[in-house]
């Protein structure tokens, strides 16, 4: 009775976050700001479930037996940082979820149970994650139809590869083209929706490790992944994530046309700083160059609005978000560049020296009207932006 009563109360939460008016671009906060949701106007939806940071007191630890505690170190920059290479390279954004509780408060990639380990303090937190990442499903569907839903994730393995998850197991893996393509393999995939309806009409196998899969696309930049082309499995004993409940919830084996894909990026992509911009803005490419390739005919030319694009790639450069509560990014810089930060009185609060993608902090500074001024190529170019 009790799960009943919990699925109820998601299911009504989840109705009253649909029927709010959603912006694209504008950010939007669960209970105590700590889920955050960007809402997007691309068919591409990124989930950071366990790269929080949050260990507030008034909230229980999870201690359930075989619960996984420990936090999945930088995913939630790199997710920051895709995202803001896809708003550089698109003018349109992208849906993301993000989770600023750590995991030994809240596991926002697991049923409510072990979730929240039955923790009914926690609960709202978990319901707000799902029903923002429902809320960005329902949005995609009713603007493209059909889109892409990738859960950001972390692994420590020793092999240092990208882990591309479909829902099937290493052992499933290792089956050969022909029985990949056969049932029960083909129908439990998370891109069950895409191997029925791809633009090049490519098999359940080319879709998972082919030449135009996302593993072999991601490591012809530089990033080996698993599987691909040129390693289609992982071999017996070698670990690897194969997607959770995330991928499962909101990707397509079960219904509708969004499909999901899990990504376990390894520590030498996420470690440094300047790793980890160059990681994301390789894998923020290859996202684009998928969809392309598989989901809409020239989605390049007309990502999300012709004239947006257009008007987007006027700018030599991108202060994001805007507006903004915590943090900012400048996207589209090729080298370090200095900044400063003017309030509306023309006075300076804030100045230093950042790269494309970091974060400069304006937490402290009340909410209003602000000017960053960039040096780039000689020049002093000045941006607007709001704190709220």
């Amino acid at each position: 009775m009790k799960n009943i009563g919990i699925v109820a109360i998601s299911l009504f939460l989840g109705m009253l976050t649909y029927s709010q008016n959603y912006v694209p671009g504008q950010v939007y906060f669960g209970t105590d700001s700590l889920i955050e949701y960007r809402c997007g106007n691309l068919p591409i939806i990124l989930s950071a479930p366990h790269g929080g940071y949050d260990t507030r007191s008034t909230i229980p630890d999870r201690d359930c037996n075989g619960c996984v505690i420990r936090r999945d170190a930088y995913t939630q920059e790199l997710t920051r940082q895709i995202e803001a290479a896809i708003i550089f390279k698109t003018g349109c954004y992208p849906h993301v979820i993000i989770n600023k509780l750590h995991r030994e408060k809240l596991d926002a990639n697991r049923e409510i149970i072990e979730a929240t380990d039955s923790n009914t303090i926690t609960e709202p937190y978990w319901n707000d994650y799902m029903n923002f990442a429902d809320s960005a499903s329902n949005l995609v569907s009713k603007s493209h139809s059909k889109g892409l839903f990738i859960d950001i994730h972390g692994h420590g393995h020793a092999i240092q590869r990208l882990e591309i998850g479909f829902l099937l197991s290493g052992s499933n893996l290792r089956l050969n083209d022909s029985a990949l393509n056969s049932s029960p393999y083909s129908t439990k995939t998370s891109i069950l929706s895409s191997r029925f309806n791809n633009l090049n009409s490519f098999t359940h196998a080319e879709m998972v490790r082919g030449k135009f899969s996302l593993g072999s696309m991601i490591q012809r930049k530089g990033y080996p992944a698993v599987p691909s082309d040129s390693i289609p499995n992982p071999l017996t004993g070698e670990p690897y994530f194969n997607g959770g409940y995330n991928t499962v919830r909101f990707g397509s084996r079960d219904s509708g046309t969004i499909d999901a894909i899990q990504i376990e990026s390894n520590q030498g992509v996420r470690f440094t700083s300047s790793a980890r911009i160059e990681y994301a803005d390789s894998l923020a490419s290859t996202i684009l160059e998928y969809m392309e390739k598989h989901y809409f005919t020239n989605f390049s030319q007309n990502y999300c609005g012709t004239s947006s694009v257009n008007e987007h790639k006027k700018q030599d450069f991108i202060v994001y978000p805007n507006p903004t509560s915590d943090k900012l990014s400048i996207a589209g810089l090729t080298e370090n560049c200095k900044y400063r930060i003017f309030n509306i009185q023309g006075q300076l609060v804030l100045s230093g020296e950042v790269n494309t993608y970091e974060t400069i902090d304006i937490t402290s500074y009340k909410n209003g009207l602000y000017f960053i001024t960039v040096e780039l190529n000689n020049q002093k170019i000045t941006r607007k932006i709001i704190k709220e």
